[in-house]
């Protein structure tokens, strides 16, 4: 007879798998992935921008580490602008730091490395997490920008284009806690497999052989 084992892993909570980026949701959320499967085109506030597919690092104590290029097109006469996001993820999803950097035509404009503070372990803090962290990195960068007298319409954007594809990344996150673990154990003397009991086949009845007596006429007077 087996017996059935449930093994749950705890560890400071529910214990969780490294998150999972959901890369055809995020490029989804953007328009679609190319034919090609490598970036995404969309238009805001004008002007065009292409996002590269996500580049993904797993991390050593089971979160993941994402980077990803946005572009800012500017058309055949003029350099495009470029910019990079990087966010760090913990194992259970939410978010541990975000930074991000612009390449303007020959300046470069860091943002501060943004890190997500305090304990969380409900997802919707998780979420508020993820948006202070998102705030603070849009803020940071638009004040760096207004700093270097940028005022081409499409530059001055593009920090809330990285706040948009920093939340739609956030989004296509999702951490997934560790299955009950169930295993099939059989104890020793249930080793052998018992088999199953054969049909037994009646075997047909042989019908009793009776004599067969020939009476013999009588004889004539």
């Amino acid at each position: 007879m087996k017996r059935l084992f449930s093994i749950f892993c705890l560890a400071a909570g529910l214990a969780t798998a490294s998150p999972i980026v959901h890369i055809d949701k995020f490029g989804k959320s953007l328009g679609g992935w190319n034919d090609k499967g490598k970036y995404a085109e969309f238009e805001r506030s004008g002007s065009i921008y292409r996002t590269w597919r996500p580049e993904i690092t797993p991390m050593v104590n089971g979160g993941v580490f994402v980077s990803l290029r946005v572009d800012h097109l500017r058309g055949v006469f003029a350099s495009d602008d470029h910019a990079s996001l990087e966010v760090t993820f913990a194992p259970d999803g939410t978010v541990e730091s975000a930074r991000s950097s612009l390449a303007l035509q020959g300046k470069r404009v860091t943002s501060d490395l943004i890190a997500g503070t305090g304990k969380l372990g409900a997802n919707v803090a998780g979420l508020d997490r993820a948006a202070k962290v998102g705030a603070e990195l849009l803020a940071n960068l638009s004040a760096k920008i207004l700093r270097e007298n940028i005022r081409e319409p499409g530059r001055v954007t593009f920090p809330a284009v990285l706040n948009h594809n920093y939340n739609l990344l956030c989004l296509a996150v999702t951490n997934v806690p560790l299955a009950e673990l169930v295993l099939e154990d059989e104890d020793e003397e249930d080793d052998e497999t018992e088999a199953p009991e054969e049909e037994k086949v009646e075997e047909p009845e042989v019908p009793t052989v009776v004599p067969l007596v020939i009476e013999k006429p009588p004889a004539k007077k």
